[in-house]
Parts: C-alpha cells; structure tokens; sequence
C-alpha cells in the first residue's frame, strides 16, 4: 500500500466520542492526511482534535448541515490521493483492513469501490454488508419476504470466501478510486441522508465499474450514533432518499400510475413508521452520547 496514496474523509455530526474512537483507530493506519467534514455539530465530539494524536487531522468546520452527500464532497474535493476512505465516525478499522481494502482495488482495476465486511460491536454482521441495488420488484420482495433471497439485504446469506464483485455494500465504510469518482461526478447532493451510497454505486455500475465485498478486511460499526438526536428527521430523510433514488433510475421507464403507487408506498411506509420511532424516542431511556 506505500506507492498508493490513502486520505480518509469523515463525516461527523454530534458524534460524541465515538469520532475519537474513530481517529484512533485511522492513526494507526498508513494515510495521507485525515479529513474531518464537521456538519454543525453542538456537541464536544470536535474536542478531541486538540489532543497531539490528531494534529495531522484537517478540519472543515460548516455552520450548518448541508448533508452527508455534500460534506463527502467538501472533504474528497480537498485531496489528490489515488484512493478515497469514507468512514463514518461511528466505525473502527480493525488490524489490516485498510491495507486489505486497498490491495483488493490495486488488483481489480476495473473496480471502484470496495467495501468491507462490517460487524457490530458483538461481532455480528450488520445489514448492508451485503445487498442489491434496489429495484421495485426487489425492494417488494425485501417488505414482504425479507429473507427470500430475493430482496435487498443479503447479509445473512453465509460469510463469503475471498473478495467478490457485488452490486452493493455498507456505506458506513467505503474505499474509493478517485479517479473513478471524478469521472462520474462524486455523490449526489440532492440526497440529504441515505440512498446517496446505492446512487454511487448505481451510477459507477453504469459506467462499466465493479464494487468489490472484501470479507477478510472487517471494521467495527457502532451505527446510528449522529441519528438518536433526531430519529424522525432521519428518516425522513432516507424515505425522501429512496424517492430519489427511484426517480432517477427506474421511474423514467415506468407509467405514471405506477410511479404514483411507488410514491404513495413510500410515504405510506414513512407514516407507518412513524408513530413507532416516535414511541421509542420517547420512552426510551436517554443514551449517553459522550
């Protein structure tokens, strides 16, 4: 991995000290520099840039939260390194992975993205590992028969041996060719939060580009740390981004009818959810955050 250059972005919004945890883990990895995308966070997760271990750390500081999908951008845009780590500052590399993940791209030259297998802090696989790009019909298959095989998810399918081509995989961690993605035009802003990670891997898919599962290569994911604040908004957001995402790829070959049947089934799982988050949010107990 030392003639190819590495710069990890990390997207952070009130991430507590999961972000140190983070940081920790990417110091002990060869990298360029580390780049840290704050989205107007208000609480003392940024404290932890002030300590010696992270004076390598470059920050950019916004005022507001303008999405995950243009934050990713600012950071990548700030970097000329061959390869591109996005790393959510709830996740941890584990040993090697990074040297693995990167070997797998140096390989396949036709891929642009490798994605590693993501566990929970059990060691338990988590959803997203391994998936497939939705469609209509598959995302059908996900609601109402979720563990058919014919659905979205495919991480519960037995640990795969060896590196292998997929249409899509966690975007909590993400090894990207940046030369790749310059060419297809980096992440959609348009997506706020969610769906922004199956658009990129959609659009590079068009472009003639493979995403790679890496299973020996593991990171630990917390997952949902910036979420509990605002569960309801957050979901919003990935209904808003599953809109999108059906109409820029499937809605333009499909009659108006059905893109209405699609829509309204969209925001009628929303609605349905709804009332759930916020029960949970309310009654639960209050999460230590620091």
């Amino acid at each position: 991995m030392d003639k190819h250059s590495v710069s990890a972005v990390v997207v952070n919004y009130n991430s507590g000290s999961w972000l140190s945890r983070c940081l920790f883990a990417l110091n002990k990895s060869s990298l360029q520099e580390i780049i840290v995308v704050d989205n107007g966070s208000s609480d003392q997760s940024l404290e932890c840039l002030g300590s010696a271990a992270n004076s390598n750390v470059e920050l950019i500081r916004n005022t507001d939260n303008p999405g995950y999908a243009t934050a990713c951008n600012q950071g990548i845009a700030r970097t000329d390194s061959e390869f591109i780590l996005l790393l959510n500052p709830d996740c941890e590399l584990l040993d090697n992975a990074l040297a693995i993940l990167c070997a797998s791209l140096v390989e396949n030259k036709r891929a642009m993205i490798a994605g590693p297998w993501v566990i929970n802090p059990e060691g338990e696989v988590q959803r997203a590992t391994m998936r497939r790009l939705p469609t209509f019909n598959i995302s059908m298959h996900e609601v109402f028969l979720p563990r058919s095989g014919k659905g979205v998810e495919l991480s519960h399918h037995v640990k795969p041996e060896g590196t292998q081509v997929a249409e899509a995989v966690s975007g909590a961690c993400l090894l990207i060719r940046s030369t790749q993605l310059q060419e297809i035009g980096g992440f959609d802003v348009d997506y706020r939060l969610h769906c922004e990670d199956l658009d990129l891997m959609h659009r590079a898919a068009l472009a003639g580009y493979s995403v790679l599962l890496v299973p020996d290569a593991l990171v630990v994911h917390q997952q949902g740390v910036s979420s509990r604040s605002r569960p309801l908004w957050v979901e919003w957001q990935k209904h808003r981004g599953m809109w999108r995402y059906y109409q820029k790829f499937e809605a333009p070959d499909n009659s108006l009818l059905k893109q209405l049947v699609v829509g309204i089934s969209i925001l009628g799982h929303y609605i349905l959810k709804a009332p759930v988050i916020w029960y949970q949010k309310l009654f639960s107990r209050t999460a230590d955050y620091e």
